[in-house]
């Protein structure tokens, strides 16, 4: 995960852009939310592709 990213900060910057108004009980459980997901999501975006590797233009199984 990307250690220089401030979960906090982005998401009460986020809030403000959409004037949420969100109190900071909702503001931590926002936070909270969005740092589970980066950790579930940290696996697959730092897998290793190599440059040989394409999108499928469809779906085969």
């Amino acid at each position: 995960m990307d250690e220089g990213f401030d979960t906090a900060t982005y998401v009460r910057m986020a809030a403000a852009m959409q004037d949420l108004g969100l109190d900071e009980a909702e503001l931590a459980r926002v936070t909270a939310a969005f740092d589970l997901v980066r950790r579930f999501a940290e696996p697959a975006l730092t897998w290793p592709v190599g440059p040989e590797v394409e999108p499928a233009p469809v779906f085969q199984p």
